[in-house]
């Protein structure tokens, strides 16, 4: 392992349900055993990570890595704090201890246990780049490191995270049935909605989309697959958008999405892969960003791909 001065470690007690607190008591250890100087940073309410990560960006030096420990929407606010401050490319690390975990699933880190993670992390002499989204919004910018949805995933989110049984499926280790459970109910619920892609290459118009995407990889959801071709090293964002359909036609489409990937090639999917385009909804729907909830709203956001340097030892 390489010398650094200290870890600045940016801790969710709260995530996945008392898995971080799990992982932290045995990388604790490690620490204290090394001899590697760290300091924890306790986020307490939504919002804290991005005031955190700010504040150990803006005075960041080159013998400190900060280390966040969480879910993906911890990373999601550490990422935004970054970016907000006088060193926007100041690079993470990060080790999952969250319910879904589909940022580490979308690097093939996912499987990667904490410690020998973290031991890959300090021995790291230059980070790697690894795409994110850049959302654009007509009040604010943010970055996103899985993928922001509108209409049925987002409602689902919604539903999971109010679920009293997402707690328990979490202490399950179940984290990703808490979703699908969800799915059932919300497929009752949402309805259709207006929806307009604008591209480099023209217009798209939807009267019945049901289900949009706008992904940096292929999962969401605790590991479903949105877009299996999605991946955050290609210099593209990938947008899903499905039409609202019903009865057996459903089931069927629903099948393939949750099972072999082939709903991309339905008749009622709409895929493409670019570096920018733009998503404009002039109707309240839920929305989602990397698994954190977005106030119903009427959604007009400009979509580009950008990328941040991570201390993560992944491969293209």
């Amino acid at each position: 392992m390489t010398k650094i001065k200290k870890l600045e470690i940016i801790l969710n007690r709260k995530a996945g349900n008392g898995e971080s607190v799990r992982v932290w008591k045995s990388i604790k250890m490690f620490l204290k055993k090394n001899q590697i100087d760290f300091q924890i940073h306790s986020t307490q309410k939504n919002g804290d990570g991005i005031r955190i990560a700010k504040n150990l960006a803006d005075k960041i030096d080159k013998q400190t890595k900060i280390l966040v420990l969480g879910g993906d929407g911890t990373l999601n606010q550490s990422v935004n704090g970054v970016k907000l401050s006088k060193n926007p490319n100041t690079p993470l690390a990060y080790i999952p201890a969250g319910s879904g975990n589909d940022f580490s699933r979308g690097i093939k880190l996912n499987h990667v246990k904490p410690i020998v993670l973290l031991q890959d992390i300090l021995s790291m002499q230059e980070p790697r780049s690894i795409d994110i989204g850049k959302a654009t919004f007509s009040d604010k910018t943010k970055y996103f490191v899985n993928n922001i949805g509108i209409g049925f995933d987002a409602n689902t989110v919604y539903t999971t995270n109010h679920s009293k049984r997402k707690d328990l499926l979490n202490k399950m280790k179940l984290g990703t049935l808490a979703y699908v459970s969800s799915l059932i109910k919300v497929i009752k619920e949402q309805g259709a909605f207006p929806l307009t892609v604008t591209t480099k290459h023209g217009m798209k118009k939807f009267d019945q989309a049901y289900i949009v995407s706008a992904t940096n990889h292929p999962y969401f959801g605790g590991g479903i697959a949105i877009d299996p071709l999605a991946t955050p090293f290609d210099g593209k964002l990938d947008l899903v958008v499905v039409n609202k359909i019903k009865g057996k036609t459903f089931i069927k489409l629903f099948t393939k999405l949750l099972t072999d990937g082939s709903h991309l090639k339905d008749e009622n999917v709409w895929h493409i892969q670019s570096s920018e385009f733009t998503l404009s909804s002039l109707h309240n729907e839920y929305g989602q960003m990397d698994g954190e909830e977005l106030k119903p709203q009427e959604f007009d956001i400009n979509f580009e791909v950008s990328s941040h340097p991570f201390w993560l030892p992944v491969e293209k």
